[in-house]
């Protein structure tokens, strides 16, 4: 441990900064010294406090959205060295901000979108914490990019999310919990759990299921033999025409798919349009176990106009032609056990 000799307070050997009066407390490794305005120019950074919106004081929780820069903790002007110029800021929830930044200065660097959570903040666990980038600028915060790609970002999001609608506040336009906790399936499993293979159909219950990959299942069924499952947000890069080939469960029809971000399914003959589509992006996994030749030939025999322009015009773009049939290859383009 370290004591810092202005306040007395104990921070962890790893600590650079007091984490209560913002005291330097040992050198700074050099990548990230030069970030850092010397001693006497600068100003020592003061934690970032939980406290309500400004327009709220002394009122109740405030209401999530964007934010005037002046408006953001004043040690947040420390990120600009490293992040680049801050130029758009949301208040999420206690502790928690959404910033954006361009290119700043004589240096060249890249803009960005983040997210920026206090210690403190009341709707983060440590767990969650764990997921972000200590600040050595602003100390007890953490920094997250806000990409897909990062684990994060669904994590933060969703424990925001979560902290407002527990507390009676309104979500972002367009953000639910069921969307938050479907993406962070996809991209953080770790947290959020993997998608669990569907019970039931729109062709009965699943009698076995054989996977493919983290929300993609073949299930077998009574009434229309093996059918794909395929989880919401894999479903985010098909055609728009494939999409309006699929099966929903009764529930999901209902309730309407984007509220509910539940599976769609697709025949085994009509799952060769999804199956193309997303081969792309299967790489070395479950892409190994589907015979492309078969596929295009399902596709060619099953749906003859796919890729003419008559309705799938997106194909034209991923081939740069035609189908073209594979003499002998048949159309079963994938074994099942």
């Amino acid at each position: 441990m370290i004591l810092c000799p202005d306040c007395g307070c104990q921070a962890s050997d790893g600590s650079y900064f007091c984490p209560d009066c913002g005291r330097r407390l040992q050198e700074l490794p050099p990548d990230v010294a030069r970030f850092v305005a010397p001693e006497d120019v600068r100003r020592v950074p003061m934690p970032v406090l939980v406290q309500e919106h400004p327009a709220d004081a002394g009122g109740p929780p405030a209401r999530p959205g964007p934010i005037p820069l002046s408006e953001l903790p004043g040690q947040f002007r420390g990120l600009e060295a490293q992040y680049g110029e801050i130029y758009a800021a949301e208040f999420i929830c206690p502790g928690v901000y959404y910033i954006a930044t361009r290119p700043s200065g004589a240096d060249s660097f890249f803009g960005g979108e983040y997210l920026v959570v206090s210690e403190d903040s009341p709707a983060m666990s440590p767990e969650a914490l764990s997921y972000g980038v200590p600040l050595p600028t602003i100390p007890r915060s953490f920094l997250y990019d806000y990409d897909y790609s990062c684990k994060g970002r669904h994590v933060v999001e969703y424990e925001a999310h979560k902290y407002l609608d527990e507390h009676g506040l309104p979500l972002p336009e367009g953000a639910s919990l069921a969307a938050d906790r479907a993406f962070g399936m996809d991209a953080c499993p770790e947290y959020f759990g993997a998608f669990p293979a569907p019970e039931e159909t729109p062709w009965g219950p699943a009698l076995r299921h054989e996977r493919l990959c983290n929300g993609l299942f073949w299930l077998e069924t009574a009434q229309a033999g093996w059918v794909l499952a395929i989880a919401y947000p894999l479903c985010s890069e098909l055609f728009e025409e494939t999409l309006d080939r699929v099966a929903l469960t009764e529930h999901d029809r209902a309730q309407g798919i984007h509220n509910t971000c539940g599976y769609r399914f697709y025949s085994y003959q009509t799952s060769c349009l999804p199956l193309y589509e997303m081969l792309p992006f299967a790489e070395d996994t479950w892409g190994t176990r589907i015979d492309p030749a078969a596929l295009k030939n399902a596709i060619l025999k099953y749906f003859p106009d796919y890729g003419s322009g008559d309705g799938f015009s997106g194909l034209q773009m991923m081939e740069g032609e035609r189908l073209q049939e594979t003499p002998g290859a048949g159309t079963d383009f994938y074994r099942f056990p």
